[in-house]
Formats: structure tokens, C-alpha cells, sequence
């Protein structure tokens, strides 16, 4: 079962009502939350822990089409925050329901399978995206993989420091570059969003693979 329709089946077994939450936000603590699985079906969304001295490190980001937290399935990490990047719309799938279609269904199973191997891969090739070459090949391996129809809504540059393992002020300074070379654009429609300029980007970027969103 490929990724794609594993999480259409998934999905099924949302709650209908969706959440809608502002950038910032905070989706759940494992510890505390650990009665849903959620699905990103619009914004951005990172893991991520803190340090003692308050240090974030950032160890997944999500799009829409993914889900969070579907090894909670059978482990829990208390250390490990959800939190939003973007203004963002989930929904929640109860554990307790996923568990028993799990048991009931074996096309659920194949795509709980499906969907944790997937899991792997990506975040293997979001560390090496965001993790190795230079603050700029970072930042923009970032908006390519985040873009929306050729939009991003950026994070904050805490945030954004953080995703790309830069300090805050490589990330304003990378930014201002890429406004200032006409490779994003503010927005016409909201301040926190820019439009993207995807030849521009790409060349900045090196190559990477699967830099579109889904």
C-alpha cells in the first residue's frame, strides 16, 4: 500500500470536526496527550524537545498529508513537543479507535505499516535536507519542501533557526538575501506569508529530492 492511499484510509477514522490553531501553538505533549494521533491537513507543524537551558531541537517537521504521532501507537516519549509553525487545521484520531480497526482490519495494519515506514524515510531525508550544506542551501531546501501552489508561511526566525540548526540571525540575514534577490516575495495577502520563486530557489538549494509539497 503506497504512502498516499494508506493515509486516505487513515484519515476515515478521524473525528469530523477539525481543530483550528494559530502559528506558535502547542498540539499535544506526548505525556499528556497521548490518547490521539493527529493528521495535518492544512499548515506546518514540528517536533521537537528542550533543553535545561531552554535550547529547542527540532527533530521532524510535518506538512499536510502526514501524520504525528502514529508510534504512539506502541511507545511514548514524554521529552517530545508538537508544535505549530504556521496557522494550522488537524484533525485527531482516537488511539484507542485506531487500535481496534488495527486488530480488525488488515488493510488498516498494512497501512499503519506503511505509514511507519514512511515515517522513517522521511525523516531520514528531512535531516539530511535541513541538516547538511550551507545556511542557504538549508533555508532553501525548507520553502521549496514547505511551499503550498508556490506559498510559505514562514516561521518565526527562532523557528526557522532552529528547523535549519542555524542561529536566528543566519536565518534573518539568509531571508533578507532571498528578498533582495527576488527568490520570495511577501504575500499581497498576509504578512506572514511569501510567494516563492521555484527556479530561483532550486538552484540556491543543490540537489535534494521530493522538494515539492504534497
Amino acid at each position: 500500500m503506497n504512502k498516499a492511499d494508506a493515509f486516505i484510509l487513515l484519515e476515515k477514522l478521524a473525528e469530523p470536526s477539525a481543530l483550528t490553531l494559530p502559528a506558535d501553538a502547542c498540539i499535544g505533549h506526548h505525556a499528556e496527550d497521548g490518547t490521539f494521533i493527529h493528521v495535518m491537513v492544512s499548515g506546518l507543524a514540528m517536533r521537537c524537545q528542550y533543553t535545561e537551558d531552554g535550547e529547542r531541537q527540532v527533530c521532524r517537521v510535518y506538512r499536510p498529508g502526514e501524520l504525528i504521532g502514529l508510534e504512539m501507537l506502541s511507545v511514548t516519549d514524554p521529552s517530545l513537543v508538537i508544535e505549530t509553525i504556521a496557522p494550522s487545521v488537524i484533525k485527531r484520531i482516537s488511539i484507542t479507535r485506531l487500535r481496534m480497526a488495527q486488530q480488525n482490519d488488515p488493510r488498516t495494519q498494512a497501512a499503519i505499516m506503511s505509514l511507519l515506514a514512511s515515517e522513517v524515510m522521511d525523516g531520514q531525508q528531512l535531516k539530511i535536507s535541513f541538516g547538511t550544506g550551507s545556511a542557504m542551501r538549508r533555508i532553501c531546501r525548507f520553502l521549496l519542501w514547505a511551499a503550498n501552489k508556490d506559498e510559505v508561511t514562514l516561521p518565526n526566525r527562532e523557528k526557522l533557526g532552529s528547523i535549519i540548526a542555524t542561529t536566528t540571525e543566519t536565518a534573518s540575514r539568509m531571508i533578507a538575501d532571498l528578498k533582495r534577490q527576488g527568490a520570495i516575495a511577501k504575500s499581497p495577502v498576509l504578512a506572514s506569508m511569501v510567494n516563492i520563486n521555484r527556479e530561483k530557489l532550486t538552484a540556491r538549494a543543490g540537489e535534494i529530492h521530493e522538494q515539492s509539497a504534497a
